[in-house]
């Protein structure tokens, strides 16, 4: 019988997926990892490479292995980190390809670990995340709040990182998140913005910052960062590997933190029905709450443009959804 025992299985042992496992195992986050790969000897290699760290890691023991879709129907956590291997073309990925090529894997995969007897909290890393969260969450037919995709935790991540380098000041000094979608039509709800307790145009009157870019500069560079990023290592791994660490520590440690995810809207911001980035409480459960930040009236037309990109995308798409 399972007691105690924190239990994540991990779909997809590419970049991402492997860079999560290291996470997890060096922040002592679970004590029972699974890796499920198409390529099972690659799962059994990181496996036990994993295991080769940890007599020199502040870390308890753990059992870490290559698994099968029948071990996870006792996992607290499925991560799905899997993308189809034609999901980018050229230098450059395509979304909507993108899409198009990871729905069915995503639908089947969902389809795999439910059919084993999964019951636990689903978190959805493969891109476009917003869209397969919402698939996952269809097909699987688990409350919505335990299915959270990682929506715009990257985007808020680079977002305070940016903010902080031109101000020098402490990265978590600086409050706010990126909304909406995560791709293109993504945007920093700059009126919630501070610094410590102030907020950020009030800190830039008090002290100017001359060499400080305008919004919008900032919003641009966070949208294309992530390109950049992959047009010269070929993949984005720390920074959303980092991302799914602190979902899954905010969960096992049921904090009860607020962190932006892809979360199922239910009228937050005007909107409803689709998966979007949106401050929510993470704990034990899942999402505990979405939470509706008070916007602008341009900030609110972002919001609802990008929601309407979304809801295009999977509706060209929800017909896959339907479990046969």
């Amino acid at each position: 019988m399972k007691v105690n025992n924190k239990k994540v299985v991990i779909v997809g042992a590419g970049a991402v997926g492997s860079t999560y496992a290291h996470n997890l195992v060096v922040d002592d986050l679970a004590d029972e990892i699974a890796i499920i790969n198409t390529n099972k000897s690659k799962a059994s290699a990181n496996s036990l490479d994993l295991l080769h760290a940890l007599p020199y890691l502040n870390s308890a023991p753990k059992n870490i292995y290559a698994a099968d879709y029948c071990d996870v129907a006792d996992a607290d956590i499925v991560v799905l980190s899997a993308n189809a291997p034609s999901a980018t073309f050229g230098a450059q990925p395509d979304r909507l390809q993108l899409l198009e090529n990871n729905v069915e894997m995503i639908r089947d995969i969902t389809k795999q670990t439910m059919a084993a007897g999964f019951d636990g909290i689903f978190l959805v890393a493969s891109n476009p995340v917003d869209v397969l969260a919402q698939v996952v969450a269809e097909v699987s037919g688990l409350p919505k709040n335990r299915v959270i995709g990682t929506g715009t935790l990257l985007e808020t991540s680079r977002m305070r990182q940016i903010v902080a380098e031109k101000l020098q000041i402490n990265p978590k000094s600086i409050h706010g998140y990126v909304l909406a979608e995560h791709g293109k039509s993504s945007f920093t709800a700059w009126s919630n913005v501070t610094v410590g307790a102030i907020p950020l145009t009030r800190w830039l009157e008090k002290y100017p910052s001359p060499d400080f870019p305008s919004f919008d500069e900032i919003d641009q560079e966070i949208r294309e960062v992530g390109l950049d990023i992959f047009m010269q290592k070929g993949n984005t791994s720390y920074g959303i590997a980092a991302s799914l660490a602190r979902l899954t520590r905010a969960i096992f440690r049921n904090e009860s933190v607020i962190l932006p995810v892809s979360a199922y809207l239910t009228g937050e911001y005007g909107q409803a029905q689709l998966y979007t980035g949106s401050p929510a409480i993470i704990d034990r459960t899942g999402v505990r709450a979405v939470l509706e930040l008070d916007l602008t009236p341009a900030e609110e037309e972002k919001f609802a443009h990008s929601a309407e990109l979304l809801k295009e995308n999977f509706d060209s798409v929800k017909d896959k959804c339907i479990v046969q």
